[in-house]
């Protein structure tokens, strides 16, 4: 069994994507993807050898060694001119390590990007957009506890507003998301000292503008 997570970044793959799973940990998702028949083969990487050891045990228990190739190495440079890869998976990992990935020449070969990044998804969007993509999908999602955005790019030229930005031009649509997002400033604002008002002065008008934005995603 896979966490809901890793499902829903599955449900991100189609048949004509040739994937590197970056960070592939465990390769649960990746024995997930061929097991259910969403693709017929694979290509993983880690840095860290003992995680991908690990990954290379859970491949092997399932008999897909043939399917599944494992490299061990810092994200793509992995890759080659000889390998046909045209999209990138990465999930939890932090924005600047996953920026930092993507600096990368290889990336021109690169269509698609389906990325679930722990943090700063301003800065993944805002800096991804530059690298010539455009937000495709997005999904905000609670799983065990925890919260998860999920974003799609592909090649692409497309204008995003300042707060399409920052709340995602998807998401800025969704109520849930919105409210997790207003929830998070209020509790931020409540341990902000009472001196520091520049800070709480900030985070009124971001409280007031996610209000409105709950309202219209209710008319």
């Amino acid at each position: 069994m896979i966490s809901n997570r890793l499902k829903r970044i599955a449900s991100y793959v189609s048949k004509e994507d040739k994937i590197i799973d970056i960070g592939c940990d465990h390769a649960l998702l990746d024995i997930y993807l061929i097991k259910n028949k969403i693709l017929d083969k694979v290509l993983v990487s880690d840095v860290h050898e003992g995680a991908l050891n690990a990954g290379i045990a859970n491949i092997k228990k399932e008999k897909l060694s043939k399917k599944i190739e494992t490299r061990l190495g810092n994200g793509m440079e992995v890759l080659s001119d000889k390998d046909d890869i045209n999209t990138v998976l990465i999930s939890g990992m932090g924005t600047t390590t996953i920026l930092d990935i993507l600096k990368n020449e290889y990336l021109k070969n690169i269509n698609k990007l389906i990325i679930q990044s722990n943090n700063d998804h301003t800065e993944l969007r805002t800096e991804v957009v530059k690298l010539g993509y455009k937000i495709v999908n997005e999904e905000y999602l609670v799983d065990m506890g925890k919260n998860y955005i999920i974003i799609v790019f592909e090649k692409g030229n497309e204008k995003y507003s300042k707060n399409e930005l920052r709340y995602g031009p998807i998401l800025i649509h969704d109520k849930a998301y919105l409210n997790f997002e207003l929830n998070q400033c209020i509790k931020i604002k409540n341990f902000i000292p009472t001196n520091k008002w520049i800070l709480k002065y900030r985070l009124n008008k971001e409280i007031n503008l996610l209000k409105k934005l709950i309202k219209r995603c209710g008319e």
